[in-house]
């Protein structure tokens, strides 16, 4: 009998590709999604919606029990649901650090307890690493997030490693690209039209995994994670943000501008946005802010990831180069490219 695995955030760039492969590696899935989402399934899946109420906890409870009683209990669960984009920093911290709470107490009340509860992080929440050193970031150091996305991926992640009411592990993925991704492909459009971006003068090193191995590695995880486990997820590689340009430049088959931006006037220029959010619109948040830049631009996104695939004794499918490529191609054939 096919163990049941519940997946929230379902219907994002990361959820979509965690359906698949759940559904390749033998589960049972159910993915829970807001009323306004579209999920996008495999063909002839057989995939259960469920619409969960995670602001009320009273109504999150009967939801569980009617779900247990009607398909039995949840055997894991994979939190993936989460926001790195808000109008305030309240909503950071109720999306990605109460909700998940308030998912794991309901669980409990509705003696929904799963084998393992997998919480999808970020990187985020330890912030970039030494920037002298230029040593990988590690799951043993101290978090130091530089960012209000990260400080409420840091909150969510201290509350279960200290306090959590069920078994659980703990991923955190770096930066993530793949099918799918929609943030990604303005880097590609740009150098499509021959502009190479840079922001920073100085060297920068950055660690990415391919959203196929990412898959992989959270599915695989449910059984061979160790309860209580923290892993940083990456394709174990570190590089040097211009390999970036150049592999994507190479797959196009494109000559580029090299465009080093500076960092203090864009900051100078979030500054003068982030005035304008005050004054025009004080509940809301611009894209566009000092923090993030800051994060973005930070000299060190190296991580070692080694961890994670000794435990699931393979390797990653992808690297940087075959990785894009495979993105790329799916681009091109999805018209977006």
């Amino acid at each position: 009998m096919k163990p049941n695995l519940l997946i929230t955030g379902a219907s994002g760039f990361i959820g979509s590709h965690l359906i698949e492969e759940a559904m390749l590696q033998e589960y049972n899935v159910f993915a829970a999604v807001r009323k306004s989402s579209k999920v996008i399934l495999p063909e002839h899946s057989h995939v259960t919606i469920v619409q969960l109420d995670y602001n009320d906890s009273s109504t999150l409870i009967e939801q569980l029990n009617s779900l247990k009683q009607q398909y039995g209990h949840f055997d894991y669960v994979i939190h993936n649901a989460g926001i790195t984009r808000a109008n305030n920093v309240d909503e950071f911290n109720e999306v990605n650090n109460l909700l998940p709470q308030r998912l794991a107490n309901a669980l409990v009340e509705s003696q929904n307890i799963p084998e393992k509860f997998l919480l999808v992080s970020s990187m985020a929440a330890f912030g970039p690493g030494d920037q002298k050193s230029m040593e990988p970031i590690h799951v043993q150091q101290q978090m130091n997030p530089i960012s209000h996305y990260g400080e409420s991926k840091k909150a969510v992640s201290t509350y279960f490693l200290n306090q959590s009411p069920l078994p659980f592990i703990i991923v955190y993925p770096t930066a993530v690209y793949g099918p799918r991704d929609k943030d990604f492909i303005e880097f590609v459009k740009l150098i499509n039209k021959g502009i190479e971006p840079y922001l920073g003068l100085y060297r920068q090193l950055l660690s990415m995994v391919h959203v196929r191995d990412l898959s992989t590695a959270i599915v695989g995880l449910l059984q061979k994670g160790r309860v209580g486990g923290q892993y940083i997820i990456s394709d174990t590689k570190n590089y040097d943000k211009k390999e970036l340009g150049t592999i994507v430049k190479d797959i196009l088959k494109k000559k580029t501008f090299k465009l080093f931006i500076p960092v203090t006037p864009v900051l100078g220029i979030a500054r003068i946005v982030e005035l304008a959010y005050q004054i025009f619109a004080p509940k809301k948040m611009p894209l566009l802010t000092r923090e993030k830049i800051n994060e973005i631009s930070s000299a060190n996104w190296s991580c070692d990831a080694d961890e994670v695939w000794n435990v699931l004794g393979k390797k990653p499918q992808y690297d940087l180069k075959s990785g894009m490529q495979h993105t790329i191609d799916w681009y091109k054939n999805n018209g977006m490219l």
